[in-house]
């Protein structure tokens, strides 16, 4: 896995992800993938960062929501990480263990929960006065959650993550199409700041669903 990003911290999570993806390059569940990222952190930085997982931040969109991770350095400032592990049907053998990876959701829902994620991390640093800056983190198999949208009419159209594009700030909305189901319960999101996107490769099983991707979008 090659990469190369600026950082503008001490806390480099790109170092992260790579030392990851070497002794975990699959995981069960979205959960796994939290507990194992929380692990690598406290393995590679030490007493560096304290880290809280499922962190209580301040009300957002009219709901309680918690942080993935929180990391807090020693000066009490903090890097809040929001993570999402979506998938499409794979199944791999690694070290004598099965991994039976299934369908987790739609697509147009793995986009959408990128960009809202983006979101909340921008909520957090406005109510948190000690935040410093945010990660959202994607590892997919699902192939169409980085490739472009060719159809204007698709109904994820505004929530394209299409690898090396810009996603702008403002309003992203469901198409008109959309079934009422996601306009009622996935709401817009509306962005403060733009944000490139730069999918890269977290390991790859060459055969069919075996490559998954990362993207990490930093709000700061």
């Amino acid at each position: 896995m090659v990469i190369n990003a600026p950082i503008k911290t001490k806390f480099d999570i790109y170092r992260v992800l790579t030392e990851l993806s070497k002794t975990n390059p699959l995981f069960c569940s979205e959960l796994e993938f939290q507990f194992y990222l929380a692990w690598k952190i406290k393995e590679i930085y030490r007493n560096e960062f304290e880290i809280k997982i499922e962190y209580p931040a301040v009300q957002y969109d009219g709901h309680n929501r918690n942080i993935d991770l929180l990391l807090v350095d020693k000066n009490k400032n903090f890097i809040p990480i929001e993570l999402k592990y979506k998938t499409s049907k794979f199944e791999q053998t690694i070290n004598g263990f099965n991994y039976k990876l299934k369908d987790q959701s739609a697509n147009d829902l793995s986009k959408y929960g990128h960009l809202k994620d983006i979101s909340r991390i921008e909520y957090f640093k406005e109510t948190e006065h000690n935040f410093l800056v945010g990660y959202v983190i994607t590892i997919t198999n699902q192939c169409r959650t980085w490739q472009k949208i060719t159809n204007p009419n698709q109904t994820d159209y505004e929530f394209s993550l299409e690898n090396g594009i810009t996603v702008s700030k403002g309003l992203k909305q469901w198409s008109e199409n959309t079934a009422e189901y996601n306009k009622r319960n996935h709401q817009s999101i509306n962005l403060k700041n733009n944000y490139k996107i730069n999918w890269q490769e977290y390991c790859n099983f060459n055969k069919p669903n075996g490559k998954f991707m990362f993207l990490v979008s930093e709000v700061v």
